[in-house]
């Protein structure tokens, strides 16, 4: 008998555990992000683990369009999200920790590419592969991004490579919409026109 109660006891305990990690990560995926920002302020790795998570991906992309290649790219994303959870606790408003994040980001590719120069062409384009047939247009693509001056290479990297509406992006780097679509503007043109002398 004692050991049937030590066996239930397991269970019970281990069936206990599961429910509370599936509590937690159930809170977790229901939380907004600014309540994820505040947990992690607060120490909880699990919160941050999740922005990690949330974000990842869209600064990997965000990087690459500004850096030229996804090498850079995923070792200043790491670098980024090392820099956040140091600076977590002093976060003031953590309804912005999307904009928070970039800009964290775009201080360290800054940084990169003056201690970089010049920023190398594209070898392999970022994100998923391309279709057959399209890879040198890919290339040549990326290759004239990386050849726009630095705040349309920063607008058409968090647009196309990060995903990020106009607001967005207007909300990242603290200046109006418009200037956003102006600069956006600009910039589809310079693409234009480089890609055309090729």
């Amino acid at each position: 008998m004692a050991g049937g109660f030590r066996s239930d006891l397991g269970a019970k305990t281990a069936l206990t555990a599961s429910m509370t990690r599936a509590n937690d990560e159930h809170r977790f995926v229901e939380s907004t992000d600014a309540q994820l920002a505040q947990d992690a302020g607060r120490g909880d790795a699990n919160a941050f683990g999740v922005l990690v998570e949330r974000y990842r991906c869209a600064l990997v992309g965000y990087l690459a369009g500004l850096l030229g290649t996804r090498d850079d790219a995923e070792e200043l994303a790491q670098e980024t999200f090392l820099r956040a959870w140091r600076e977590a606790p002093g976060l003031r408003d953590p309804a912005v920790v999307g904009a928070w994040l970039h800009r964290i980001a775009r201080n360290l590719a800054m940084s990169h590419m003056r201690r970089a120069r010049p920023v190398p062409l594209v070898v392999e384009p970022p994100g998923p592969e391309p279709a057959v047939g399209d890879e040198d247009r890919t290339v040549a693509l990326l290759a004239a991004v990386g050849r726009l001056s630095g705040p349309h290479r920063e607008v058409i990297g968090r647009k196309h490579f990060g995903n990020a509406t106009v607001e967005q992006i207007a909300l990242q780097l603290g200046i109006p919409a418009g200037t956003v679509r102006s600069r956006l503007s600009r910039a589809y043109r310079e693409l234009r026109e480089l890609l055309a002398s090729e």
